[in-house]
């Protein structure tokens, strides 16, 4: 048998061994889009607190969970690629916050949210770093 065959083979075996493998890992998560409907309903204190208090127990329920988080705008930061970031009050002044990077559809608007203004967000739960992170966000109200 010729080397051309056994080549040809061997490439069409490693073509469609990476692309299954590609299949495996690059799926987004099911629900991982603001846009989709809401897993939960939370305020921002009750969700740092759970994470203050049991970050293994809130992992399980809120992680790479679509949430709607209504809260008290503490400060409005708008990043050097053009993202805003929301940070929505905790439950005790000094405690972690529920940082809301907003979608980039906002990038070119002016927001009209204002410190101290009661919004509700929905977005992507991503953990805890410091705060309580949320991805993707689009204010709903």
């Amino acid at each position: 048998m010729s080397q051309r065959p056994k080549y040809a083979i061997g490439i069409i075996f490693i073509l469609l061994s990476g692309s299954l493998v590609a299949g495996l890992f690059c799926r987004p998560h099911a629900g991982s889009s603001p846009m989709a409907k809401a897993e939960g309903f939370v305020s921002s204190a009750q969700l740092s607190t759970s994470f203050d208090s049991n970050e293994a127990l809130s992992d399980s329920l809120y992680l790479y969970k679509v949430l709607s988080v209504r809260g008290i705008i503490q400060k409005i930061v708008r990043r050097e690629s053009g993202n805003y970031v929301i940070s929505l009050d905790g439950p005790t002044p000094g405690r972690a916050l529920v940082d809301c990077n907003l979608d980039s559809i906002y990038n070119k608007r002016y927001l009209s949210l204002r410190n101290g203004d009661s919004v509700t967000l929905r977005g992507t739960c991503a953990g805890r770093l410091l705060n309580v992170i949320l991805m993707q966000c689009i204010i709903e109200n």
